[in-house]
């Protein structure tokens, strides 16, 4: 006897939830940043402060950046690719293959005066993230 009451009631359970699922807004568009940051993590919460990169200079054209993310086997989890870029545009990357070791790459700028610079890096499971390289004694409004 208790079998048909326990297989209704789940029934009925299951009815209501998939009349739920029915009210959802077919026009509502879910944002999803290109480029994560330390600002809009997006979907990863709590992942900036291990995924964005560290972006140092180490001359007055030369940059060096570190990702501190430990790297690990289980899950498999590792930074893929550092890329400097100059707006949407590819200058130069290093491309990593899974190392237990912290991520860091070395850059030069073309043009300390010009460009919108910036450092993405693409995790395997996290998406990509994003810096931008802030050039110091550069104005702000350019």
């Amino acid at each position: 006897m208790k079998k048909p009451i326990t297989i209704t009631v789940f029934l009925a359970v299951l009815g209501l939830f998939i009349l739920q699922c029915s009210n959802i807004d077919e026009n509502e568009k879910i944002s999803i940043p290109k480029y994560h940051s330390e600002s809009n993590e997006g979907i990863w919460i709590d992942k900036a402060s291990s995924h964005v990169p560290i972006v140092t200079f180490s001359g007055k054209d030369h940059v060096s950046v570190v990702v501190p993310m430990k790297p690990s086997k289980r899950p498999l989890h590792y930074i893929e690719a550092i890329v400097l870029m100059d707006g949407d545009r590819e200058i130069d990357s290093k491309k990593f293959s899974f190392t237990f070791d912290e991520p860091q790459a070395n850059f030069i700028l073309p043009d300390v005066k010009k460009g919108n610079y910036r450092v993405v890096v693409k995790c395997n499971i996290h998406d990509m993230w994003m810096a931008p390289v802030i050039i110091p004694g550069r104005d702000k409004k350019k």
